[in-house]
């Protein structure tokens, strides 16, 4: 026996050890093949703050970064669960492509779990981290275009485990590749028993069918192989005639060459060799015929590109220390541990954006992503944009400053966000001098940094409406990319884009006489304008816009409420202790106040919660395609499709739901008492018989 197994369970009662069986029991009924971890152990303080609070953004003045009047990127510094959040209403569906270098989970103070570094002791390290993790990749799905595509750097520590996950929350269908980078040359003893070279690159997207991979053309040919040079340019040559292709006696003809000389295809040892092409294909591409020695060859261009490999040997893809030398290069120092190459996420960008594409990396560490977003622009005049996350963690230089003394404000420019990433960004779109003193070249582009925030939930609705306007005008100007403010005023402000052909117009109060004003500031305007307008109950009259011309109206805030509403059903499981206290009410309200509609009535609502919780237990998403809340009758099918409700269970529910609605609608004859009561033993099977 297992001693330290025996003593984790030695001391438990027959009662404590019999329902830690029904639990394992019904997590085996309720999973298949794929990953079981214990989400809710220590559930992530910062996804459970947006259950009471909405997420938004601040602007930081002072750091706006303009070169030219193209499109300006983005710089979120703080929590990317938040930024995530936020996104997930200015980009839905808009990211091309997704890069993250999340931690490693090694055990070595690289992966923070509610304000705490996780270690190798920690029994539930690999459960915090898929938590973690999928909670995020959840919402960056969303955010993917459909032909969008993300790449995940990863380690051995939690390679597999990100594998099954990425299978749950992409589709395994839509896996692309496992690409296997090489970090290093060499090394020393760091490990036992082999030294560790690489890492890889897990590539999913959004829906395969839509996927378009670009040919690698970086890759490095030798110009031996095409010696020889025609109008059309370089070319080599090949035999038109191999042994090696199975022998056809219709690929055996005679070709004549432009003096008449006749050829046949060869015997090699004795071997009647074939022609590579048929007598059609021949005709139509006799130009490319070469005829030399007695023999025929074909041309072969050198081409464009290649097929990308999934081996990332070469040193062209970069190493560590190739990042690592970068930074000191900008930095004059060493400022960041293990940062990506640069070259490595230029040929992840390069084999799947276009001109146009928008980036986002919402765990950016350095800001390389964003490096190599502009560096690729200024090779090909490209005009991507980039969108970069990152918090403002102190990397362990928290207790070293709190013993200088130095205040939680003086602080913040120690962090990450403000010590590197930002800096980075500044120096290489406007121009650095390296160690030696030369002047390196700025690469261009505009940037807009902004902080993530919290505004707590009102009881009030109303209140949480009005509150959301007054905050949510940066994530308009995210959403449009539109950050120039033109005109500010009590109840409205209008602003432009960097070349004034479009505008972004909020007005912010109920309709009063500032309104007036609105549509006169508006009617000056030339170009597109986007008008976000309050309303308190979701809707607006499009008709008070008559007037003018070229305009879009969308109301604000209901869309960005409702988003965040689908976010917490999505992520954040239903709470026992809800399901508990109706049950309890139901409870009284049957067996001693003999209350059967209103217990029915209750109980309609418990068996909701608890098929939802049964679902998210069972990694059954509760929503729709459309993001709202799956019918509690198609949420039962799908939970008996899956084989976690048993017929029985599926029919019984089916039952009890309809005696809830006939409650709910005051169709209190269709039902007695002895009903209800048999309703609520069956949701208290449930509850035993899934562990909640």
């Amino acid at each position: 026996m297992n001693i330290k197994m025996h003593n984790k369970y030695s001391n438990l009662s027959k009662e404590e050890l019999l329902k830690l069986i029904e639990k394992q029991e019904a997590e085996l009924k309720s999973k298949k093949y794929g990953l079981v971890w214990d989400s809710e152990r220590e559930p992530e303080q910062v996804v459970l703050d947006c259950e009471n609070n909405l997420p938004v953004l601040k602007r930081v003045k002072g750091k706006e970064i303009k070169t030219d009047d193209g499109e300006d990127n983005i710089l979120i510094e703080g929590d990317n669960y938040h930024a995530l959040t936020v996104l997930n209403y200015t980009h839905k569906e808009k990211i091309d492509v997704i890069y993250i270098d999340p931690p490693y989970n090694t055990g070595n103070k690289d992966f923070i779990y509610n304000d705490r570094f996780v270690d190798k002791e920690d029994g539930y390290r690999h459960s915090k981290w898929l938590n973690f993790m999928e909670k995020r990749l959840n919402i960056a799905k969303n955010l993917l275009k459909e032909a969008g595509v993300i790449f995940i750097s990863i380690d051995d520590n939690e390679q597999s485990q990100l594998k099954m996950l990425c299978d749950k929350v992409f589709g395994e269908d839509n896996f692309i590749a496992n690409l296997i980078w090489k970090k290093k040359q060499g090394g020393g003893n760091d490990s036992k028993n082999f030294v560790i070279e690489h890492e890889y690159i897990l590539v999913y997207s959004k829906n395969i069918s839509n996927v378009k991979i670009n040919l690698d053309k970086n890759y490095e040919l030798s110009d031996s192989l095409y010696p020889f040079n025609d109008e059309m340019g370089e070319y080599g040559l090949v035999t038109l005639d191999k042994t090696s292709i199975r022998f056809s006696q219709s690929l055996v003809f005679e070709i004549k060459d432009s003096d008449g000389n006749i050829y046949l295809p060869r015997k090699v040892g004795g071997k009647q060799s074939c022609w590579r092409w048929g007598r059609k294909k021949v005709e139509n591409e006799y130009s490319n015929l070469v005829f030399k020695k007695g023999k025929v060859y074909t041309k072969y261009r050198r081409p464009e590109g290649v097929t990308s490999k999934s081996l990332l040997m070469d040193s062209r893809f970069g190493r560590t220390e190739t990042g690592k030398e970068l930074l000191k290069q900008i930095f004059n120092k060493e400022e960041f541990s293990y940062p990506k190459p640069m070259e490595l996420i230029r040929h992840f960008l390069s084999i799947t954006t276009n001109s146009e594409s928008v980036v986002l990396d919402f765990m950016a560490g350095s800001g390389t992503t964003g490096h190599a977003v502009l560096g690729l622009n200024k090779e090909d005049g490209g005009n991507r944009k980039f969108i970069l996350c990152t918090n403002n963690d102190l990397n362990g230089l928290k207790k070293e400053l709190l013993e200088k003394g130095t205040s939680e404000k003086e602080m913040e420019k120690f962090g990450i966000c403000q010590r590197v990433t930002f800096p980075r960004l500044e120096k290489v779109i406007n121009g650095y001098k390296n160690p030696k003193g030369d002047k390196i070249e700025g690469l261009g582009g505009n940037l807009q940094y902004f902080k993530t925030s919290l505004i707590k939930k009102a009881k009030n609705r109303d209140q949480v409406v009005v509150d959301l306007t007054q905050k949510c005008t940066e994530m308009l100007c995210i959403r449009e990319n539109i950050f120039n403010l033109d005109i500010e005023k009590e109840d409205y402000k209008i602003f432009s884009s960097n070349k004034r052909d479009k505008f972004l117009c909020v007005y912010y109060n109920f309709l009063d006489d500032s309104f007036a004003d609105f549509l006169k500031e508006i009617g000056k305007l030339n170009g597109k304008k986007k008008i976000y307008i309050f309303s308190i109950d979701g809707k607006v009259d499009p008709s008070l816009f008559a007037n003018v011309a070229d305009f879009e109206i969308e109301e604000i805030p209901q869309k960005i409420l409702d988003i965040y509403k689908q976010l917490v059903k999505m992520n954040i499981p239903v709470k026992v202790d809800m399901i508990f206290a109706d049950f309890d009410k139901a409870k009284v309200k049957i067996f001693t106040e003999k209350e059967k509609d209103e217990g029915a009535r209750i109980l309609r609502i418990v068996l909701e919660k608890l098929m939802q919780r049964i679902a998210q237990d069972s990694g059954i998403n509760i929503l729709k395609n459309n993001s709202k809340e799956e019918k509690c009758a198609i949420l039962n099918d799908k939970l008996k499709n899956e084989n976690i409700f048993s017929k029985v269970d599926w029919q019984e529910n089916k039952t009890y739901l309809v005696i809830g609605n006939h409650a709910s609608h005051g169709e209190y004859g269709e039902y007695d008492l002895k009903n209800i009561e048999n309703f609520y033993r069956h949701i208290q099977k449930l509850i035993d018989s899934f562990n909640i």
